[in-house]
């Protein structure tokens, strides 16, 4: 059975409590206990992505591709591994499982390949004299929920974009999903990256989910979930 922490500032932490992850096709089969975040853990993530952030934008393409590189190679190769797991919390079918992990290692490689591809554009103005010059740069920090559906595929392809593209990222899984999550995070945070760059907060919605939508100090939010909780976080 799992014991699975947050990975906060580079380190991983205990919660404000612990919930039980529960096979729902076979109700005596518990998963693993995961910690829940605290309000406070989010802040020291934040406060941590700021700075790993910068550090991570100036590393240089061939840096950042290698991790992804890396990342999506370690999913691939252990995809029969952690399909089950997924399969067995969340409930589907074991071939989707391990066809979801195989595919989610497929966008990391994916964004290694892109993120050697940053380019910008030139364009002649309408004023005479003037050139116009479009360059891509990092939002900074993102913070990223995803739902239970889909947990590792839908993850990583606002994941790995976002790594692939030198921003630092703050995920909240759904809490019907968190062991997909910690696997997920163990791989990542066992790659070349700086500390803090990449952190893991698990917990509700309703607390969690929203103190990370409320944060001003985040650059980008991305989520997918219920037509009226995204409602309520574009408001």
């Amino acid at each position: 059975m799992l014991n699975g922490q947050n990975f906060v500032a580079g380190e991983w932490r205990d919660g404000a409590g612990w919930v039980e992850d529960i096979n729902p096709s076979d109700v005596t089969d518990i998963v693993g206990r995961f910690a829940q975040a605290r309000l406070s853990d989010i802040h020291d993530a934040v406060a941590a992505a700021q700075g790993a952030q910068r550090e991570w934008a100036a590393a240089g393409l061939e840096a950042r591709a290698a991790v992804l590189d890396a990342i999506g190679r370690e999913l691939m190769a252990r995809s029969k591994e952690l399909g089950e797991l997924l399969s067995r919390e969340e409930g589907k079918t074991l071939p989707e499982g391990v066809g979801e992990v195989y595919r989610a290692g497929q966008f990391f490689t994916y964004f290694a390949a892109e993120a050697l591809r940053n380019l910008g554009s030139s364009a002649d103005s309408v004023r005479a004299g003037v050139d116009v010059l479009i360059e891509r740069e990092p939002l900074g920090v993102v913070a990223i929920i995803s739902p239970w559906n889909f947990p590792v595929a839908t993850a990583s392809w606002k994941i790995a974009p976002a790594l692939a593209f030198g921003n630092a990222v703050i995920w909240k899984p759904a809490s019907l999903t968190p062991a997909s999550a910690w696997a997920l995070t163990e791989i990542i945070s066992r790659q070349a990256i700086p500390k803090g760059l990449f952190n893991l907060v698990m917990g509700s919605g309703s607390t969690i989910g929203r103190e990370l939508a409320a944060k001003a100090d985040i650059q980008g939010l991305s989520f997918t979930g219920s037509g009226a909780v995204g409602s309520g976080i574009a408001a």
